[in-house]
């Protein structure tokens, strides 16, 4: 499946939607502005909440968790040090592998030798312009909301 993320250049909080091929808006995502832990929530087309996130108030390297809509953790994402980002990912009693190209322009979530998704950064656009393309092993909502939360990751560090 193939989905397509934007987010708006000049905007006071993280608010945007995923849109699938046909440029329908499937999902979106909203952060709390001036939380302590980074509060992100994913929501579907008819604004019923699947997903949250968070980070921990003190980490070396960031952190989120991620849970569904009663609280459970579902994973843990966090990233590694390194020249080229790479990020661990504990989803499911699983370690799956987040590896990213230098500039941070695409990336792959793979399980084993199992392409889980490929995100592909589009270079000239205004705004962050995102192609995902989720194979069906895992939920498409949790791995698209895996790549909102790496891409805000990336962010942070920028910003600091």
């Amino acid at each position: 499946m193939k989905f397509y993320m934007r987010q708006k250049v000049f905007s006071f909080r993280d608010k945007f939607s995923i849109y699938d091929d046909q440029q329908v808006a499937k999902y979106h995502v909203e952060g709390k502005v001036l939380s302590l832990t980074n509060k992100l929530t994913f929501s579907d087309e008819h604004n019923r909440v699947l997903l949250h996130a968070h980070k921990p108030v003190i980490s070396l390297l960031a952190k989120y968790y991620i849970e569904d809509e009663n609280k459970q953790q579902l994973a843990v994402i966090k990233r590694i040090f390194g020249l080229r980002p790479k990020f661990s990912l504990q989803l499911e009693n699983k370690m799956l592998k987040v590896s990213g190209s230098i500039f941070a322009h695409s990336f792959v979530i793979e399980d084993g030798d199992e392409l889980i998704a490929s995100i592909q950064k589009r270079i000239i656009s205004w705004g962050d312009t995102y192609e995902i393309n989720v194979t069906d092993a895992y939920d498409p909502a949790l791995s698209l909301f895996i790549v909102v939360l790496l891409d805000q990751i990336i962010h942070e560090k920028k910003h600091h």
